[in-house]
């Protein structure tokens, strides 16, 4: 990962070269990197605070990450230094540290832990204004979202960082970057977009001699090339990597490419010389090798399935779902469960293999939601890019206010020095104060009006807002409605299943009703598990085809994410404004179409 050197007080060209070299990727192998590595540090002063704790950052990235021992070796590397430069103060070393720390937590297969961390990590450089911090974050970040297919977050972080990268003028990290952003389109299913961005970052290592960079790219475009099906040519990228790493000793990297490959020849109909890669691979990829061991029991289970030794087929099926779930990959998933369902076939055991379908069928249809849901966000943040530039200009205008700043300083004479540095404390803490004053005040505000558990507006200022939508309509003969809902037999969830449950299942339904809505409406939690949705300029017709929208959505979203056999539905009442004065009388409207539509059966529409 990169950094910025910033040694004004010590004098050393040679130990900023070599820095500069490591942080651009100029050297061709992990033991040169290591030869660099201890050459800066011999090279630096034992007072060089500066170099010496981008040394320890340096080391934290470079760490060996082959096996689940050195990625732990590597964790525990953050923790030691993490523990030494530990303070009330935020700096630079501890944020980095912590960067370097989720990175390789990502890589242990650990995701979910990391994003609460990675959250802080990126407030807290925004708070120090370091755009290349923020930038390194961001694309660390973007980077696991991606691989974790939520893709409109992913592209609105790497956009930030490619965007930040750019303006520093750190064309390396840029590129890097791209990197990401071409992965990202691939995942998301633009293989012949990414493979455009691929080539010419290809082109790029190859001619700046970057051979490392240019073997990653190398497997990104066969991976590019595996999706546009084009397996022949893949499998010729793979080899060349796989040849790289065996060259280099790395066992467990050239394993994970005989996967690869291994996949390409079943495609292929190669079925023996996959047969041979695959359990060549199984002496390397252990279960903690995530990705790997996954799609290695999937191929294994293809190979065998289509040689005709269905009962060994499924065993390799049973350890590779396993994988996939314990992993969240839900595309891996989708492909075993398909494949059980063909193994059942051909063993004539068809109610196993009705319901392997019957899975599948159910498991694609939720990600083809969950692919239109990321392709629309993906919409929305490939044109909010002109805030993303507007908030990273001003952070690089800033690092620069910064420079000139500190040239300032250094050519005044000392007393100068100490006279700007004691008003730059003053105007310091006196900014500090009004800040904290100002974000107080703010929060004060915040937590007056919003929902402590759902986030969404609470009751009073709901309310405040359905007596201004009134007023509105009032005053512009333009229609407004409301509907009213509220959880079905929710009792039952927090007798049964605990209060924790019970939270999560008003949390969800807060977050697809607000999903479903337009910037200009409101959700609001009005009582335990009573919602009210403000409509401006709806009337009731369309009102109650959003309502019984709503409905559906809700009655078919997988609750099991939640509680194993979790069922949940709402009923709802709709009304619209009448030339009511106050908003009671459209409240005791709506709530009667609500009781209206309980006594109907629940998990329905009716209006007022």
């Amino acid at each position: 990962m990169p950094f910025i050197v910033n040694a004004n007080t010590i004098d050393n060209p040679r130990a900023d070269e070599i820095f500069q070299r490591i942080d651009t990727g100029g050297y061709s192998s992990n033991d040169e990197l290591h030869q660099l590595l201890e050459e800066y540090k011999t090279s630096i002063a034992v007072d060089d605070t500066v170099r010496q704790q981008l040394h320890i950052r340096l080391t934290c990235w470079s760490q060996p990450a082959n096996s689940i021992e050195q990625l732990n070796s590597a964790i525990h590397y953050a923790d030691k230094y993490l523990n030494i430069y530990k303070q009330p103060s935020l700096s630079v070393i501890q944020l980095d540290l912590a960067l370097c720390k989720t990175w390789f937590l990502h890589q242990l297969g650990k995701n979910q832990q990391v994003f609460e961390q990675l959250d802080s990590i990126i407030d807290n450089a925004y708070l120090l204004e370091d755009p290349r911090l923020i930038a390194d974050s961001r694309t660390i970040r973007g980077s696991i979202l991606s691989y974790m297919g939520n893709f409109s977050a992913a592209l609105e972080d790497l956009i930030t960082a490619q965007n930040l990268y750019e303006s520093l003028n750190l064309e390396y990290w840029a590129n890097v970057n791209l990197g990401q952003i071409a992965n990202s389109y691939r995942r998301f299913g633009d293989a012949k977009t990414a493979l455009t961005y691929q080539g010419k970052l290809e082109s790029f290592y190859l001619k700046s001699n970057q051979a490392y960079s240019a073997n990653l790219i190398n497997i990104e475009m066969g991976m590019s090339l595996e999706e546009l099906g084009r397996y022949q040519e893949a499998n010729e990228r793979y080899q060349r990597a796989r040849e790289f790493w065996l060259k280099e000793n790395e066992l467990l990297a050239a394993a994970d490419m005989a996967v690869s490959i291994g996949g390409n020849f079943i495609n292929l109909n190669q079925l023996e010389q996959a047969k041979t890669l695959l359990e060549q691979a199984q002496k390397h990829i252990t279960p903690d090798v995530a990705s790997s061991y996954s799609y290695m029991n999937l191929y294994l289970a293809k190979v065998h399935q289509q040689l005709g030794n269905h009962n060994q087929a499924l065993e390799y099926i049973q350890t590779a779902e396993t994988a996939f779930n314990e992993h969240n990959n839900t595309r891996g998933l989708n492909q075993v469960l398909h494949l059980k369902s063909q193994v059942y076939q051909s063993l004539e055991q068809w109610s196993d293999a009705y319901y392997s379908l019957l899975a599948y069928v159910d498991a694609h249809e939720a990600l083809d939601k969950k692919t239109l849901s990321d392709r629309n966000s993906e919409m929305q943040a490939r044109f909010n890019t002109d805030k993303i530039q507007s908030e990273n200009e001003w952070l690089i205008q800033r690092d620069k206010d910064k420079e000139q700043q500190l040239q300032i300083l250094q050519r005044n004479e000392q007393m100068q020095i100490i006279i700007i540095v004691l008003v730059a404390i003053i105007l310091a803490i006196v900014s500090i104060f009004a800040y904290k004053q100002l974000m107080r005040k703010q929060q004060f505000k915040f937590l007056a009006l919003t929902d402590e558990l759902t986030k969404l507006s609470n009751r009073r200022d709901t309310y405040a807002q359905g007596q201004h939508f009134l007023k509105a309509a009032q005053q512009s003969a333009k229609p407004f409605s409301i509907i009213s809902f509220d959880a079905d037999h929710f009792k039952k969830v927090n007798d049964n299943l605990g209060h924790e449950i019970g939270d999560k299942v008003l949390v969800k339904l807060a977050s697809i009703c607000s999903s479903m809505m337009r910037e200009t409406d409101v959700v609001g939690r009005v009582g335990g598990e009573e919602f009210l949705v403000l409509l401006p300029n709806i009337d009731k017709t369309k009102a109650i085809e959003i309502a019984n929208r709503l409905i559906d959505t809700i009655a078919n979203y997988d609750w099991s994410q939640i509680s194993p056999h979790l069922q949940q539905t709402i009923s709802a009442g709709v009304t619209s404004y009448s030339n009511e004065t106050e908003l009671s009388p459209l409240l005791l409207k709506a709530d009667k179409a609500l009781y209206s539509a309980k006594a109907a059966g629940r998990n329905c529409v009716k209006a007022e």
